[in-house]
C-alpha cells in the first residue's frame, strides 16, 4: 500500500506531516530545531468523520485608544503642515507610517488565512496556502476514501451464525459514520437476520462504545 502524505513548513511553528498508514493516519509536528512535540497515529476506526474548515481573519481592529491617538496626531500634523509647512522628513515619516499599517493589514488579511483539518479525533490548524490547497484537498479525499474502504473490509462483514446482536451494532455504527447508505444497512441486516423490517428487532444490553473491539 502506497503511503500517501502530505507536508507543510511554518517559519514559527516548524514542520507538520500527515502520512496515510495502513491502519491509520500518523500525525507529526516538529519545531524548526527538529524536536517533535506533537506525533501520534489515529486508528481509521476513530478517524470519521473528516472535514476541511477554511478561516479568513476579519478586518483589522485597533483598540479605541489608539484610534483617538491616531486621529489626534493626524490633526496636529494636518496643522503644522497648514502653519509653517511640512519638510520631506515629515511627510517620508507619515507615508512610512501608513504603508506599516497597509502592510500589517494585508499580512493579517492574506496571509493569516488557515484551514483546518477536523477529524472525530483531532482539529489540525495549518496554513491556507494557495499553491498547496489542491494537495490538501486530494490528501483529505483519500483519507476519507482510506478510512471508508478499511472499515468497509474489517466490519461490514456479516456472519449468521455468529452474535447478532454485536453485528447489527457495527452495522449502525457503520451506518452513522457514513460508510454504509441506508440500502446497504437495510441488506446486510436483512442478511444476518434473515427479517425485511428491522422492527422488531430490539438491541438488548448497554451500548457499545467501540463495536470494533470486538
Amino acid at each position: 500500500m502506497t503511503f500517501l502524505q502530505f507536508s507543510q513548513s511554518n517559519l514559527l511553528r516548524g514542520t507538520t506531516l500527515l502520512v496515510l498508514r495502513r491502519h491509520g493516519l500518523y500525525v507529526s509536528q516538529r519545531r524548526r530545531n527538529g524536536v517533535a512535540w506533537l506525533e501520534s497515529e489515529i486508528p481509521y476506526e476513530e478517524l470519521l468523520p473528516v472535514t476541511l474548515e477554511y478561516a479568513v481573519p476579519g478586518p483589522l481592529a485597533l483598540p479605541r485608544p489608539l484610534l483617538w491617538v491616531l486621529m489626534w496626531l493626524g490633526v496636529q500634523f494636518g496643522i503644522h503642515a497648514m502653519q509653517h509647512g511640512a519638510g520631506l522628513a515629515e511627510w517620508v515619516a507619515v507615508l512610512a507610517f501608513g504603508a506599516g499599517l497597509s502592510l500589517v493589514y494585508l499580512g493579517r488579511r492574506y496571509l493569516g488565512r488557515s484551514v483546518t483539518l477536523s477529524t472525530n479525533r483531532l482539529r489540525l490548524t495549518l496554513r491556507d496556502q494557495p499553491g498547496r490547497r489542491d494537495a490538501l484537498v486530494n490528501f483529505t479525499d483519500e483519507l476519507r476514501r482510506r478510512a471508508h474502504g478499511y472499515l468497509r473490509d474489517e466490519y461490514a462483514q456479516v456472519n449468521p451464525l455468529g452474535p447478532i446482536e454485536l453485528q447489527l451494532h457495527r452495522l449502525n455504527w457503520l451506518h452513522h459514520l457514513n460508510v454504509l447508505s441506508e440500502k446497504e444497512l437495510r441488506t446486510l441486516s436483512t442478511r444476518l437476520t434473515g427479517r425485511l423490517s428491522l422492527d422488531s428487532i430490539k438491541l438488548m444490553g448497554q451500548d457499545l462504545e467501540t463495536p470494533y473491539l470486538n
